[in-house]
């Protein structure tokens, strides 16, 4: 264990042990003013930060399943978490690519992919597609997924992944070890298991979508904490302008 974490082991402990002291003095009326700062202090220490060089680190990141025809038609997917909606009008999404990657080729070539969003129970197959290539297998031959022809962009999407955005590429920029792709969003399609009661929206609950978080392996989602444009209000922090 490196001293770091030991530290930081060592100091949520102590936390823990002031926070329960500092509970029972407040029930017992015995809480003053040097005690608060004490515990204070103990907080603040625990975020201590450390430089660690130029790092991807943005946690969660999504987990998307790239699909796509080779020369020959034959249907490719892949895992990619350098993803994310860049654009509303007209809606996009961008997706970054190695060159040295059997999707690049693919992608450049036809100038559109689909982007599958797995669930919970699907994740042993993302994890599968991203770790071997469609250079070397044809991987709707040895999984138990289903390639679907896209009606609006030439890429194919799973069957069996919840949610699918069809996408047509509009931009490709070489940003270095990766090229951004800029995809319009043509048509997303959704089982209609996972929408909300207004059929509009997806319950996030029913989808059960799949996250990583950079060398810690993949993640479910969580407790809801609120909802956007409430949770702010939980402060009592009212601008005065």
């Amino acid at each position: 264990m490196k001293l770091s974490e030991l530290l930081n082991i060592v100091l949520v402990v102590v936390l823990i042990f002031v926070l329960i002291r500092y509970n029972v003095k407040e029930a017992n009326g015995e809480v003053n003013e040097a005690s608060v700062v004490n515990s204070v202090a103990v907080m603040d220490s625990l975020h201590v930060k450390k430089s660690v060089g130029k790092r991807p680190f943005l946690f969660p990141m999504p987990v998307g399943v790239i699909g796509s025809y080779d020369s020959v038609g034959t249907p490719n997917i892949m895992s990619a978490s350098w993803i994310g909606i860049v654009n509303s009008n007209p809606m996009s999404i961008g997706v970054s690519l190695r060159p040295a990657t059997h999707t690049y080729n693919n992608v450049m070539r036809n100038k559109a992919f689909t982007v599958n969003i797995a669930n919970e129970k699907l994740i042993e197959y993302v994890d599968w597609v991203g770790h071997y290539s469609g250079k070397d297998v044809n991987k709707f031959d040895v999984l138990p997924l289903t390639p679907v022809k896209s009606e609006l962009v030439n890429a194919p999407y799973v069957h069996e992944f919840p949610v699918v955005l069809e996408c047509k590429v509009v931009r490709t920029t070489n940003l270095g070890k990766h090229t951004h792709f800029v995809g319009q969003i043509m048509d997303v399609k959704v089982d209609t298991a996972i929408f909300k009661a207004d059929k509009k929206f997806v319950d996030i609950n029913k989808l059960r979508p799949v996250m990583t978080g950079h060398g810690s392996g993949y993640f479910g989602i969580g407790e809801n904490l609120g909802r956007g444009g409430k949770v702010y209000q939980r402060l009592g922090i009212t601008p005065d302008f």
